[in-house]
């Protein structure tokens, strides 16, 4: 049913890239799929991105998706406010059939809505969903007066230090940087290997962007950028150290907002939040808003389905 499922991913009022079937089965070795379709009058009227995780004591969990940075109902464009309550009935109800004790909803951020799609939302409230977590991202909102100093000195950094940036298909220029500077600076790893980044790139060219900055025909910084329509989405950003010296990644934030993806509404950095939220990376926080950037929130629900079963 992939073709259907693509289709109506397409033309829904909140889905992106990241739903269509070449995106998520990308790592299908990890997660165990369980995916709907809603049908309304033999009509499809909703899609949810799901998978199943297996319990101790051999119930099950359900997620909206682990894969994914967000999930959630994605809706036809004429979809009433009633529907998600619908959806959300049935669905409950098949989920407590094959044993699901635990049912985790993530909500897709506003941002990302090509039309206001948050009556899931209010179906959460209905049937007593609890956040679990909220993890704040930091978004410009473009050709909206941004006032940031340090975005609009960019292109006069960029001239004075004689930076090129480009477009690349090929990550492998770049990801030794990415992947070096957040174990420098975080311990961490890319989410992303090379060869699942560069697959990706290859499967979605007209979303998935990778930009580097090069001084001298020196690499200093590299970029993926996730492209949906209404958003830019920064994936990776990272320079070397000269290249921090001379803000190389500060050019790529701003070619991206005015000058690569010219019908963008939104660019989002990225969360900055550890522990479900709990932790907030303040200087991370407080670097993001240096280009204008304000916070939005990317909300992660539960609600346990058979008390007798969570210890």
């Amino acid at each position: 049913m992939k073709n259907q499922w693509d289709t109506f991913i397409k033309g829904s009022k909140n889905g992106t890239f990241l739903f269509m079937r070449d995106y998520m089965d990308y790592h299908s070795n990890r997660f165990d799929d369980c995916s709907f379709l809603f049908y309304e009058n033999d009509r499809l009227c909703a899609v949810l991105a799901g998978n199943l995780s297996k319990n101790e004591d051999q119930s099950l969990t359900f997620y909206t998706h682990q894969g994914l940075t967000y999930g959630g109902f994605i809706l036809h464009k004429k979809s009433r406010a009633e529907l998600p309550l619908l959806l959300m009935e049935e669905l409950i109800k098949y989920l407590k059939n094959i044993n699901v004790a635990l049912f985790y909803y993530k909500a897709i951020p506003h941002i990302y809505h090509k039309f206001p799609a948050e009556e899931d939302i209010y179906s959460l409230f209905i049937n007593k969903f609890s956040l679990l977590s909220c993890n704040i991202s930091t978004a410009v909102r473009i050709n909206k007066n941004i006032d940031s100093s340090r975005l609009f000195r960019a292109p006069k950094r960029k001239e004075k230090n004689n930076l090129v940036i480009e477009q690349t298909n090929d990550a492998s220029l770049f990801w030794d940087i990415i992947v070096n500077d957040r174990k420098e600076r975080h311990n961490v790893s890319p989410v992303h290997t090379l060869k699942e980044i560069q697959l990706l790139k290859d499967r979605f060219p007209d979303n998935i962007f990778f930009h580097i900055v090069k001084k001298d025909d020196e690499i200093i910084a590299g970029s993926v950028i996730y492209f949906t329509e209404e958003v830019i989405h920064l994936q990776y950003a990272a320079a070397t150290n000269f290249g921090k010296s001379l803000y190389a990644t500060d050019i790529i934030y701003y070619e991206s907002i005015f000058n690569f993806f010219p019908n963008a509404e939104w660019f989002d950095f990225g969360i900055s939040n550890e522990n479900n939220g709990l932790y907030l990376n303040t200087g991370m926080t407080n670097h993001k808003e240096e280009f204008g950037a304000s916070s939005v929130v990317y909300n992660t629900y539960f609600l346990s389905l058979d008390y007798d079963k969570i210890s």
